[in-house]
Formats: C-alpha cells, structure tokens, sequence
C-alpha cells in the first residue's frame, strides 16, 4: 500500500460501515448518509445495522431517489467464537430476510430481549420497579418512533440511556452511583452470550451473502496470526475490514497483504453513527482517531473487488 499522505484524501469513494437511528447505538436517519454521500461523490456505500435489516425498505426507497449511488443491503451481526465475541458485516444480503436468515434475526430479537430483562431482574433485586415499562420508556428517550414501533422491547438498550432514566426516578443521585450498581447486576445477572457463529455465518452464507470481520484490531490483537486463522477458519471469513479509524494504517497494509496471499476480499468504512461524523475531519484525515464519514484508507480497486464477487 502506498503512502497514505501522497495519494489518499477525504473523501474516499465509498463507505461500507455505516448505521442509522434504526441500529441500537445510532441515531442518524438513514437519508442523512444518502445526502452526505451524494454531497461528496461517493460511488457506493451500505447500511450496516446491528443485528437485523429492519431498515432495508426504507433504505431501497431512498437508494431509488439516488440512482447515481450504489447501495449494499447489509447487516452487522455480533457473534461468539471460541475466541470470544465477534462483529462481522455481512454483504449482499436480501433486502427481506427469509429462511435460516429470517431465524437468525428473530435470534437476535430474543437476545436482545433477553439482554432487557437480565436488568430488570437484577434491579428488582435490589428493591426498584424496573420492569418492561421502565424500559419501554428509556427507549422512548432515545429511539425513533418508526423504529420503536417496528422493534419494540426487540431492541438493546444503551446502558447509559438506563443510568439517564435510575437517576430521573429519584432511585439514585448521580449517574456515577446508578452506574456502579448497573455494573454490579452485569455480574451478577450476566447479559446472554451473543447467537453462536455456527448458527449465524451458516444462515447468512445460505443468503447469498458475504462475511468480512468487523474493525479487526481489537480481534486480532493487531497482528497475532494465530488468532487471524483460527478467526478466520471459525467465521469463514470472506474478508477484512483493512481500513477503519481503529486500525493503524500499519495494520492496515498487513491486512491487505494477508487478504492477497489468502484470496480474501478488503473492505473499508468509517462506522458512523451520529451526525457529527458527518461532518468534515479537521486536521489531516487518515491520522483522525475518531468516526468520520469515508474517511478511511481504503482504496477503490478493493470495492471493485467486492462489487465482482457479489456480481
């Protein structure tokens, strides 16, 4: 790869790492990346929400107003290894899922109730009437309305969002003592382990689609080749994500060399979430720690690669 200061610039000319307001932890709404992307001449990006495709019919009506622009039904599915939990995006999916597919994300609509009613049972242990109400209203504080009606309690809860709400009802004074206890009813009453990696990767590959890791520094512990194969067997992989704010521009080459001498596809995004990662980077680019659309290190001839292999 070469020197990112001589021939990379924001913006790149796509972004394969994006979520809306219809994924847990965002709050974007989905036309605000069609507008963004349009703005800077983006070839292709895909909506990547945690867990599910709930968003893929408003998506589809928008990605009709923007001919000019490629859209990747996507999905982001959290999955345990035997290395632990483990993202990975998953490209080319059906705009409705069916099939083994449609079972994984009803899996992962259970989890997350699952997930939801582990706090409850646990702050009902400790004396507070924290119940599905209680978290219906933590996620009215936050959540679309759209997006609530169609998911329901079927949808994780911020964990800040739930000290936000301990501490509006008189049951704490600060959001330090709300968080304590919240930490201490995650030990206490642990969160399910997410869906196993044989019941997803399986179902998502029946779909037509393909299974790239998610951000993989944290996973490989940068450049642990043994974690790389035993990861890359266990999920079967179809690629990296080579470049994003969380991988070293070092690691970033490493990985594009190791996807070459495997015939792994590289892909590349900024995992957006809010509306200022929208907004331009200040200061040079590829050296921004933080979230920031297409911005990353990623270069063209890798989404030709991907957009092949899906064709």
């Amino acid at each position: 790869m070469t020197d990112p200061d001589s021939t990379h610039r924001f913006p790149a000319a796509y972004d394969l790492h994006l979520h809306t307001h219809w994924s847990f932890d965002a709050t974007l709404e989905p036309g605000a990346h069609f507008r963004r992307a349009t703005e800077l001449g983006l070839r292709c990006i895909a909506i990547t929400e945690h867990h599910h495709l709930d968003s893929a019919p408003e998506v589809a009506r928008l990605a009709a107003l923007y001919p000019q622009l490629r859209v990747l039904h996507a999905a982001e599915f959290s999955v345990t290894t035997s290395l632990g939990g483990i993202d990975l995006l998953c490209y080319g999916l059906p705009p409705g899922p069916g099939g083994p597919l449609a079972g994984v994300v009803e899996r992962y609509r259970r989890w997350q109730r699952e997930i939801g009613e582990a706090m409850s049972r646990g702050m009902q242990s400790y004396g507070f009437a924290y119940d599905e109400a209680g978290r219906l209203d933590v996620l009215r504080s936050y959540r679309a309305r759209e997006v609530l009606k169609h998911q329901g309690l079927g949808s994780q809860i911020l964990r800040k969002r739930e000290v936000d709400h301990f501490v509006a009802c008189g049951w704490f004074s600060t959001p330090e003592e709300a968080s304590e206890l919240q930490l201490r009813i995650l030990k206490e009453f642990p969160r399910p382990p997410f869906p196993a990696v044989e019941e997803v990767v399986p179902a998502v590959k029946a779909a037509g689609g393909l299974v790239v890791i998610a951000h993989p520094a944290r996973y490989f512990q940068g450049d642990n080749l043994r974690r790389m194969e035993t990861l890359r067997e266990e999920c079967a992989l179809d690629g990296l994500e080579c470049a994003h704010h969380a991988v070293h521009p070092e690691l970033t080459r490493f990985y594009r060399n190791y996807c070459r001498r495997h015939g792994l596809l590289s892909t590349a995004g900024s995992d957006s979430h809010h509306a200022e990662h929208l907004a331009p980077p200040t200061g040079p680019w590829h050296e921004v720690p933080e979230r920031k659309f297409a911005c990353h290190l990623g270069e063209e001839a890798w989404l030709d690669e991907l957009l092949e292999r899906l064709s």
